[in-house]
């Protein structure tokens, strides 16, 4: 396959961040932008689409995810006008403005750490690890299995070591599901030399790195859910009755 990223990719990141205060600069070289950088991410979401959609039918896949090249004004103020990195972050779409679905991700940048690409769910919100909390218990077996596939330990080696410095309360220690129960974040991540984003089977790996890690993400995404506005509502008054009906056991 041919390279879809090259090293003029990485030429336009360097050149941002030396220009990052200039607006007048993007505009010069948006041209260039366009052709090394967001048309190459583009090719690289429309062939998850052709390859992925009928798994994830309800992630949409298109070529508007990836992130704008400039900052808004507020942001530019401080940081500069003009992003030394570009990325694309797809997921269901979002039904609360408190928590972020599972998702697929992707970035290549002008620092080393931002060449990176991860599945899963990253800053779970208190439902999210709720219910994933309960699925480790109900099912550590099925997780187990998916985690051990010898495609998905190529590809990612692992779940990214990312934990808690205390054991969550209310579960045991000694319960085959407590390996996870120590997990901040649940997802994969791996990262990338410049020297391997520009060869050719860059994007081949890509793509079976996300196929690797489709059970991972399909078993947190059954966990979870989608946060339903009226299911979250009687969960709160499940938790107001019962504090009510504890206090009035202690008088």
């Amino acid at each position: 396959m041919k390279p879809f990223f090259t090293r003029n990719t990485f030429r336009y990141f360097d050149l941002a961040k030396k220009n990052k205060k200039k607006k007048e600069w993007f505009l010069k070289n948006k041209d260039l932008y366009e052709t090394v950088v967001r048309e190459p991410f583009a090719q690289l979401i429309r062939e998850m689409g052709f390859r992925f959609s009928d798994r994830l039918p309800h992630i949409v896949m298109s070529p508007r995810k990836v992130s704008r090249p400039l900052r808004p004004e507020k942001k530019a103020q401080e940081r500069g006008w003009v992003k030394a990195s570009a990325m694309f972050f797809l997921s269901e779409k979002q039904t609360s403005m408190f928590e972020w679905n599972p998702g697929l991700y992707f970035q290549l940048g002008d620092e080393k750490e931002d060449n990176v690409m991860g599945i899963g769910l990253y800053g779970p919100s208190s439902r999210q690890v709720k219910r994933l909390r309960l699925a480790f218990v109900e099912d550590c077996a099925t997780l187990d299995k998916i985690l051990k596939n010898p495609k998905l330990k190529k590809y990612w080696g692992g779940l990214a070591e990312e934990k808690y410095k205390r054991f969550p309360k209310g579960f045991r220690e000694d319960h085959p599901s407590a390996k996870y129960l120590w997990y901040k974040q649940f997802f994969l991540r791996r990262s990338f030399s410049r020297k391997e984003v520009v060869s050719r089977d860059f994007v081949d790996t890509v793509l079976k790195s996300f196929e690797a890690g489709l059970p991972l993400f399909a078993w947190i995404r059954n966990a979870v859910g989608v946060y339903d506005r009226r299911e979250a509502e009687q969960e709160r008054r499940d938790r107001e009755a019962l504090r009510m009906e504890e206090e009035s056991m202690r008088l």
